[in-house]
């Protein structure tokens, strides 16, 4: 189905891609919002993205998954706004709340665990969105990120670690 799909959009099917954005368009919204923290600025990325999909997708060689194909866009043109914008990012909403052996006593921590998470390396980052909010497969995750299972495995790992060390002051038993 997908194939069939992108062969349409390659011969200019505006209603075939029409039906590939109304598909994608809500997770690939959120996972931009979830990386830069900005709903106006995602949605300006989102559709730089799908942009790329019309002009690019003769490129898809059908080599993976699309949803693949369109992460990897994704990934690259989060990593490309952090790169111009070089500052801060905002804070990611509810990262962590969903972790249900941590409670967090008031809004101060919220604010201090949403810091830690903004300020994880960006391909920790990544690899902790696509997996915690996108529900993508590891392996998933290597394709799109092009690296090997095993370092998103490790990344994934560094970025639990990382906010484990961050916030265990703020942790409550």
């Amino acid at each position: 189905m997908e194939q069939f799909l992108i062969q349409k959009i390659v011969d200019r099917d505006e209603d075939a891609f029409e039906q590939l954005v109304k598909e994608y368009r809500h997770s690939v919204l959120n996972t931009i919002y979830r990386y830069i923290g900005d709903s106006a600025e995602a949605q300006d990325i989102a559709q730089e993205v799908f942009i790329k999909v019309w002009q690019h997708a003769k490129n898809f060689r059908g080599e993976s998954r699309f949803s693949t194909w369109l992460y990897r866009i994704v990934v690259n043109q989060c990593l490309n706004y952090r790169a111009k914008k070089r500052e801060s990012l905002p804070i990611l909403e509810n990262t962590i709340s969903s972790n249900s052996d941590v409670s967090f006593e008031d809004e101060e921590e919220k604010v201090a665990i949403k810091k830690a998470v903004n300020e994880l390396p960006e391909r920790q980052r990544i690899a902790l969105i696509l997996s915690k909010f996108e529900g993508k497969s590891y392996k998933e995750i290597a394709q799109i990120m092009k690296v090997s299972l095993s370092s998103v495995e490790s990344l994934i790992f560094r970025a639990r670690e990382n906010l484990r060390e961050k916030l265990l002051p703020l942790i409550k038993k």
